[in-house]
C-alpha cells in the first residue's frame, strides 16, 4: 500500500465503532468534531490547532469500550469521567501520530472552574480539551424525539448557566454566535452531516502511510478487545497468527504487514454487539445469535466507508464466511473467498479456540487439532491453510502468545 491514506476519511469512519449503543450506530463523534470544527473556524484557530482538534475529537472516547461505560456518558454531569479519559490517555500516547492528542483527551472532560483531577483550570486546559468538552455536552443534551430548532434556546441558556464554571466564557459566546444559524443546527442532525463535516473550510488535510495505519489499527484493536475480558487481546492474536500464517504460505513482506492489519480490524463491529450477549455463560438463542451475526457486516461498512483500503477490507469482513456458502453474513463461497480471507478465517477459530470464554475453558491442542481438522473436512476452513497451522503449531503457539504493541486495559 505505497498510497497515502486519508486520514481524515479514515478516523471519520473508525469512529463509527465506538458510537454503537442500544440506539443502533449514533455518530456521536462525528458530530462533537463537526461542532468542534465549526468553533475553530469562528475563533480562526490555526491549521496546527485544526488538525489537533480533529484528530482528538473524532476518537475522544476510545477509553470507552463497553455498553455500560457509555451509558454512564450520556447524563449531562458525568460521575467520574476521569478513568475513560486516563484509558484514552494511555491508548493514544502509544501510538506516534497521535501523542499530541493523548493529552487533550486526558482532560477532555476538565471543569473550567478547576477541581480536576488533571490539577488544572481556566486557561490551563488545553483549548481543544476545552472546546471537546463543551461540544459533547451540547451532543448529549440533543434530544432526538424532538426538532432540532425547539431545543436551541434551551441549550443555548444551559451553557449559559454554566459558562465560568464548567465551559470556558468565549467558547460559550462563540458557540451562540454559531447557535444563531439554523443551518447549523440543522446540518448537525441531517443525513447530510458527514458530508458536511467533510466540506468544512476548517477540516483537515492529513495523510498516512501504511505504517500508521498498522499503529492506528492496534489502537482500535485494544479498543475492541477492551469490551470484554474474555476477547482481551483477542483481535491482537488473530492478527499475529494470520501473519505467521501468511508469511508461511507465501506472502510478500508487504503482504503480511497488511493481513496483520486486517486481523486487529477484523473485530471492528464487535462493538455492535451488546456486552451481554458478548459475555453470556450459556449457548445464545436465536434472537442473540442473530444480534451476534450481524457484527462482520459492520466491520466490512466500517472499513469501505474509510476509503480503499482492498484488501484489508475484503480479508477483515469475510471472516465468518465458510467454503462451503454456509457462513455469514455475506454467504460468500470457496472461488468467492481469497487465500488472505480464508487465513484471517482459519486464524480466528485457532484464537477462539484457544481463548477463554464465558461458557467454557481455553480448550487443548487435541481438541482444537480435531476442530480445526472437522471443519476442514466439511468445507468450512480451507484445508491447505489449517495444515499450515497444524505443521507449525508449537511456533504459533508462541506467536498468539506475544504481547501487543499497544497495551490494552
Amino acid at each position: 500500500m505505497k498510497k497515502a491514506i486519508d486520514l481524515v476519511r479514515l478516523m471519520g469512519a473508525l469512529s463509527l465503532c465506538l458510537d454503537f449503543c442500544s440506539r443502533g450506530l449514533d455518530r456521536h463523534h462525528q458530530r462533537v468534531a463537526f461542532i468542534g470544527l465549526t468553533l475553530a473556524k469562528e475563533l480562526g484557530l490555526s491549521a496546527e490547532e485544526v488538525n489537533l482538534l480533529f484528530v482528538a475529537s473524532i476518537i475522544h472516547d476510545s477509553g470507552v469500550s463497553t455498553w455500560r461505560d457509555k451509558y454512564k456518558l450520556e447524563e449531562f454531569d458525568v460521575h467520574n469521567p476521569w478513568e475513560h479519559c486516563r484509558r484514552g490517555y494511555e491508548l493514544l500516547s502509544q501510538v506516534s501520530f497521535l501523542k499530541s492528542a493523548a493529552n487533550i483527551i486526558l482532560c477532555h472532560h476538565d471543569r473550567w472552574a478547576g477541581s480536576n483531577p488533571s490539577r488544572r483550570e481556566g486557561c490551563e486546559i488545553p483549548l481543544a480539551a476545552r472546546i471537546i468538552h463543551l461540544c459533547d455536552r451540547v451532543d448529549i443534551l440533543l434530544q432526538p424525539e424532538r426538532h432540532i430548532l425547539e431545543q436551541r434556546d434551551e441549550i443555548v441558556q444551559q451553557l449559559d448557566k454554566l459558562s465560568g464554571k464548567i465551559f470556558d466564557p468565549e467558547l460559550v459566546a462563540a458557540f451562540k454566535d454559531v447557535s444563531r444559524r439554523e443551518s447549523f443546527w440543522l446540518d448537525l442532525t441531517s443525513p447530510f452531516m458527514l458530508r458536511r463535516l467533510q466540506e468544512l473550510p476548517a477540516v483537515p488535510v492529513l495523510f498516512i502511510d501504511q505504517q500508521g495505519l498498522r499503529e492506528l489499527a492496534e489502537l482500535f484493536a485494544a479498543v475492541i478487545d477492551a469490551k470484554s475480558p474474555f476477547t482481551l487481546r483477542h483481535s491482537y492474536r488473530v492478527s499475529a497468527v494470520a501473519g505467521a500464517l501468511a508469511a508461511e504460505l507465501g506472502f510478500s513482506p508487504e503482504e503480511v504487514s497488511k493481513i496483520e492489519i486486517a486481523g486487529l480490524l477484523h473485530d471492528l463491529g464487535k462493538l455492535s454487539v451488546p456486552d451481554n450477549i458478548l459475555e453470556k455463560p450459556g449457548p445464545l438463542t436465536h434472537k442473540e445469535f442473530s444480534v451476534m451475526k450481524q457484527h462482520p457486516y459492520y466491520t466490512c461498512r466500517i472499513l469501505e466507508e474509510a476509503g480503499d483500503l482492498q484488501p484489508i477490507t475484503e480479508w477483515a469482513s469475510f471472516h465468518h464466511e465458510k467454503l462451503n456458502g454456509q457462513g455469514y453474513p455475506f454467504c460468500k463461497k470457496g472461488p468467492q473467498l481469497s487465500l488472505g480471507a480464508r487465513i484471517i478465517a482459519v486464524s480466528d477459530v485457532f484464537t477462539a479456540l484457544r481463548e477463554v470464554r464465558p461458557y467454557r475453558p481455553a480448550m487443548k491442542r487435541p481438541e482444537i487439532e480435531n476442530i480445526l481438522i472437522n471443519q476442514a473436512s466439511t468445507g468450512a476452513l480451507d484445508t491447505k491453510v489449517v495444515e499450515a497451522l497444524l505443521d507449525n503449531y508449537e511456533r504459533l503457539e508462541e506467536v498468539w502468545a506475544r504481547k501487543p504493541l499497544v497495551a490494552v486495559y
